[in-house]
């Protein structure tokens, strides 16, 4: 199958993970669970009880509707909290038992192995939001200090970190230092590409009273620096993407596969509304060494319905018209009367096609790429609002 076309049909689909976030744009978190963390020699473990949810949905219709607290489960717990305990000759002892920061539960935790200090980060469905992104927690359960990120970071650094729907790709796993006396948190450094595995430089949090400072201070301006540059490609690239959703839409500068499958998608939208979501397929060069699985694309989005709403363009728009041609004089009569097609064709070619599919009873919308489309003003105040 037309792996672009499978994409843009599972684009709405959510896949259950853990407690953290797949590191894409996506979002996707599981309900939180009592999460038991033990220290490096496991003489010391924090367990944390999240609060009780009814589920997903429950909590994110709450947020919605700003019911507080969201998502509550009748009868469960109504905080989260946690339990430290240390192991003294051979058995676990109770060292406190105490209500934690998060609204939810915390993403992760660490505790030190003499029990004296335990550290929590991110809040369950938010990371890098919220005035708990980094907790200590000392004797007796009490709070040393709450952190936002924008306490560990400045402003703009955290603009140029990567962003999904709920949360902000800000750190990797966090440590204790070798002496027991701060918490290391590697912070990535922002880049414009995308990267599963992030450069980092360590942030340090003192356990006794909460101060940040970088690890090596020279690296760290660096960073800074490398956060205000790629913030500048990111505001560009804003402004240069906003640009081309308010002017008027021509067919791709550049004949690629990726170009026509945006052309499609964009196309469509401006002239039916967002309710539309087509499968977008297109044809390849016919000399390509590829080019005959694309032909079965093209057969398969008009023959086995993937879509109520088709999309087709390509990359030789006359080999477009003689495929449509040969497919759909193998088609039964009103075999497609339930699809509708968008063709990415010009005037010169347009009445080849829809001769061509009369037949089918398929309902046939022409995209010329030459002919300007503009854009839908309900499309331009859903993304960027009314003024």
């Amino acid at each position: 199958m037309n792996i672009l076309r499978a994409m843009g049909m599972l684009a709405f689909a959510t896949v259950l993970v853990s407690v953290t976030p797949a590191t894409s744009c996506a979002d996707s978190w599981a309900l939180p669970a009592t999460e038991t963390y033990s220290s490096c020699s496991g003489n010391a473990r924090l367990t944390v009880t999240p609060r009780d949810l009814e589920s997903q949905l429950d909590y994110f219709e709450d947020k919605v509707r700003k019911v507080d607290p969201a998502g509550q489960k009748k009868r469960g717990a109504r905080q989260a909290s946690a339990r430290l305990e240390r192991l003294i000759d051979k058995r676990w002892q109770l060292v406190w038992e105490h209500h934690l920061a998060n609204d939810v539960a915390p993403v992760s935790a660490l505790v030190r192995d003499d029990g004296a200090y335990a550290v929590t980060f991110d809040n369950w469905h938010g990371m890098g939001y919220g005035p708990n992104v980094v907790v200590v927690y000392g004797q007796d359960g009490k709070m040393v200090r709450a952190l936002a990120l924008s306490d560990l970071v400045p402003p703009d650094y955290i603009k140029a970190l990567p962003h999904s729907v709920s949360s902000i790709r800000w750190r990797r796993e966090p440590r204790f230092s070798l002496d027991g006396q701060r918490v290391l948190i590697p912070v990535v450094i922002p880049s414009e590409e995308f990267n599963a595995d992030p450069a980092t430089i360590d942030l340090a949090v003192e356990l006794a009273d909460g101060k940040v400072s970088p690890s090596n201070p020279t690296a760290w301006d660096a960073a800074l620096a490398t956060g205000r540059k790629v913030l500048a490609a990111k505001v560009a690239s804003d402004e240069a993407a906003k640009a081309a959703f308010l002017a008027p839409l021509l067919g791709p500068k550049a004949n690629t596969q990726r170009e026509w499958h945006d052309y499609l998608r964009e196309a469509v939208g401006r002239l039916s509304g967002d309710k539309i979501t087509p499968s977008t397929t297109v044809l390849r060069l016919p000399d390509a060494a590829d080019y005959s699985e694309s032909e079965i694309w093209v057969h398969d989005a008009v023959t086995e319905s993937y879509s109520d709403n088709v999309a087709l363009a390509s990359l030789s728009e006359p080999n477009l018209v003689a495929v449509l041609g040969k497919i759909a004089s193998k088609l039964p009569n009103r075999s497609l009367s339930k699809v509708r097609v968008f063709i990415a064709v010009s005037d010169q070619n347009w009445p080849a096609v829809v001769a061509a599919m009369k037949h089918t009873g398929a309902r046939v919308v022409q995209l010329n790429p030459a002919k300007a489309i503009p854009q839908r003003p309900e499309r331009i105040a859903r993304r960027y609002g009314r003024n």
